[in-house]
């Protein structure tokens, strides 16, 4: 059997293997919650949900990128779902990271040498939180996370050869910025260090977007702040060229066009229903490149 080869040391380098994420079935969601008043909206939103992942790997396939896809649960709670890989795996140099065990993955798994993953389990390691660029490490610790488990993962990373900057804003920091390539951030407003962090840098902030979400369907799962998310800056690097957006935004298009970088926009139309975008429903497991310093 070939092996899914696992690689990577930042953000921007040429994506080669990918992971794209899964809602639930409108089997499942009728198996959860029979004939109730949610059951034919969540169905629309699974449906809808699935068309635009399926487009996602289709452009990404098309660019050049191996895709595997996660298998639907049938036995679901509403808010599990692999809809997410990149809030339970980070890949950092050749190893996999494991942080949490989520059901659908692993058909996945048992493509990748044992050698190559690594088990943090019960941790808040993911490349949600985890952003790479060489070999600077800015890690957002959880306040979950306990110090026994965060100096055992320090421990690891620093003997890997890699720099760590920590902060402790219990956020995912992949919904704060993204790293397009070296030199270049889109950010959104809410974590003012960053140029501290990367300084020099050219770093284009964007204010908070509202998005619309059926209050109904928001008391199951979803964003619980409409006002507070950006999903603009949520943004997977194909290669230091080109880019997949969830929307066009003008501002942001026309500074990637500055520095270069071509944008395609793969339409998400549930985001904040997810409370994900382009990059959270996708988990890199091999870019080209090698360990650099750019910070």
């Amino acid at each position: 059997m070939t092996h899914i080869p696992i690689k990577g040391y930042s953000t921007f380098d040429p994506l080669k293997h990918c992971i794209v994420g899964r809602g639930h079935t409108p089997e499942a969601i009728r198996r959860f919650f029979g004939n109730s008043r949610y059951t034919d909206p969540l169905i629309k939103v699974m449906d809808e949900t699935e068309e635009d992942l399926t487009k996602l790997a289709m452009t990404l396939t098309g660019l050049g990128v191996q895709c595997y896809r996660p298998e639907a649960q049938s036995n679901i709670r509403p808010k599990s779902s692999p809809i997410a890989p990149r809030d339970h795996f980070c890949v950092l140099g050749e190893k996999l990271l494991i942080g949490k065990t989520v059901l659908g993955f692993g058909h996945i798994l048992k493509q990748i040498e044992k050698t190559s993953i690594k088990m943090f389990l019960d941790s808040d390691v993911s490349s949600a939180n985890m952003i790479r660029c060489g070999d600077h490490i800015h890690w957002d610790v959880h306040p979950s996370i306990t110090k026994h488990n965060e100096e055992m993962i320090m421990d690891w990373v620093e003997s890997q050869g890699y720099r760590v900057t920590v902060t402790r804003m219990g956020w995912h920091m992949d919904g704060v910025y993204s790293i397009i390539k070296p030199g270049v951030i889109v950010a959104s407003q809410d974590f003012p260090d960053l140029e501290n962090i990367y300084e020099g840098w050219d770093i284009l902030r964007l204010g908070a977007v509202r998005c619309e979400v059926d209050e109904e369907l928001q008391k199951i799962i979803g964003i619980r702040n409409p006002d507070a998310h950006n999903y603009d800056v949520n943004i997977l690097s194909v290669d230091q060229n080109t880019c997949l957006l969830t929307s066009s935004n003008y501002d942001l298009r026309k500074f990637l066009d500055r520095h270069g970088v071509a944008s395609l926009v793969i339409d998400f139309r549930h985001r904040a229903f997810w409370d994900n975008g382009i990059h959270c429903l996708t988990q890199d497991l091999y870019r080209e490149g090698s360990l650099e310093t750019y910070v």
